[in-house]
């Protein structure tokens, strides 16, 4: 059986950077990174050695949304995961309005114009359970000594697949229905998911892409205790330095970033405007630490050859990649040899960079918003910058490991965007516990 195509007909970015495609784009092709300090209410600031993160502030989903009110009680997760499906269904051309159930006997919030519902899924990534609902309830239940004060939608709410059983119920999208969750790799495993279930012809359309809101007292602290953030508390918009010799940890980010995937012939067959291709998807595990790389970098090697060979492209095809890029001392050495192993000398020709410069690492949904930076950056011929990128860390060792060559030497595109069309991109994702994956993208050409 021939295998069908992949392609992104919709984009929904919800970051701190910017909502919906043009402030989105805006920010990041201008270098406007947002990181503060935290300022969680009724916790002592000074217990937690980092305090710089990348909230979305002032968010509130009235702003977007006609009539919202079963979100009321859904987690901030939730609502950017909503938003993002909304914002990638009109961004890809459905007409999507209030309606009335279809063959439910109940009021759904919007209809979409889609052919069949049940030949259309969603598959969403996210690392944790929705954060601010489990505590909170958490919370009343420790206060009142027991249940009785614990709402009955906390559980609901709470759980890590709300968002995505959400999305199916706000669009009538009755197809496959899953949530994904493998630490910072969640969204482009989903992504990758997707698309393996289109080219099988199982669905002709999913909603996909990841979404987090870890930025809460507690799930915070987790990340704190284990020294994997920035502390650079003075400075909170240089916190953020993929490959700078001075990175000294990730910043935590929130939002979404939810793209609509099609089978090419049901795109072409509605008129729809197509961003580009999923041409492949590498996916393996490390095998080694719950939370380090492997030094060796082997199984996210073989993730990137995966890619390539799913999509038969050749090393010297791939004209950019945006890279996991996490600004954290161990990730970002052990990904540039992971680059060059795969693609030797051409690695240095090139062009890398990391969105979380400018907009934290956003876990669940890191991979999601970093693919729509790679179709924008595709479709407008503009390769976006690292950030804060002083000092490359060119002579960077790994002193258990002196062999390895992980100095910070290639082309990461730093602190100004670069004009360049780019027909094919990769998009790099390795999570905590060894979970790697990555998509091989194709800029779509009539």
């Amino acid at each position: 059986m021939e295998m069908k195509r992949a392609v992104i007909t919709g984009l929904g970015p919800v970051s701190s950077i910017g909502i919906g495609n043009d402030e989105f784009w805006t920010s990041t092709l201008e270098g406007k990174g947002y990181f503060r300090n935290i300022d969680f209410q009724d916790v002592e600031i000074e217990q937690y050695k980092s305090k710089v993160c990348s909230p979305i502030d002032n968010f509130s989903v009235t702003d977007y949304l006609e009539n919202p009110r079963k979100l009321r009680r859904a987690g901030k997760a939730t609502q950017y995961t909503i938003l993002g499906a909304y914002l990638a269904l009109k961004d890809a051309g459905f007409e999507v309005s209030l309606a009335e159930g279809k063959d439910t006997g109940k009021p759904t919030i919007y209809s979409v114009d889609v052919s069949d519902p049940s030949r259309c899924g969603v598959i969403i990534g996210q690392s944790m359970d929705n954060a601010d609902i489990l505590v909170s309830g958490h919370n009343d239940f420790i206060r009142e000594r027991g249940p009785k004060k614990v709402g009955p939608f906390t559980l609901p709410h709470s759980n890590i697949n709300a968002g995505a059983s959400l999305v199916a119920e706000w669009f009538f999208l009755k197809g496959t229905n899953l949530t994904i969750a493998t630490a910072c790799s969640s969204a482009t495993h989903a992504i990758g998911s997707a698309t393996l279930h289109i080219r099988n012809g199982i669905e002709d359309l999913i909603v996909s892409g990841g979404t987090d809101a870890p930025i809460e007292p507690y799930f915070f602290c987790g990340f704190d205790v284990i020294n994997a953030l920035s502390c650079r508390n003075d400075d909170p918009m240089s916190a953020s330095r993929p490959w700078d010799k001075d990175r000294d940890g990730f910043v935590v980010g929130e939002g979404a970033g939810i793209i609509v995937l099609e089978e090419l012939g049901h795109a072409i067959k509605r008129g729809a405007r197509i961003y580009g291709e999923v041409l492949g998807y590498g996916y393996t595990a490390d095998a080694y630490n719950i939370v380090a790389p492997n030094p060796y970098g082997t199984a996210a090697a073989d993730a990137v050859k995966k890619a390539l060979n799913m999509g038969k492209v050749s090393i010297e095809e791939v004209e950019y990649i945006n890279a996991h890029g996490t600004s954290t001392p161990l990730n970002d050495p052990t990904e540039s040899f992971i680059i060059k192993k795969v693609f030797g000398d051409y690695a240095y020709k090139i062009p890398i960079s990391s969105s979380k410069s400018y907009f934290g690492h956003t876990l669940g949904a890191a991979g999601g918003l970093e693919t729509v930076v790679t179709m924008l950056a595709m479709e407008k011929g503009v390769i976006p910058p690292t950030l804060n990128l002083d000092n490359p860390d060119v002579e960077y060792t790994d002193t258990n490991n002196p062999d390895l060559d992980k100095r910070c030497d290639l082309d990461y595109v730093p602190k100004k965007k670069r004009d360049k069309q780019v027909g094919i991109a990769l998009k790099n994702s390795f999570g905590f516990g060894g979970q790697n994956g990555v998509l091989l993208l194709k800029k779509f050409e009539n």
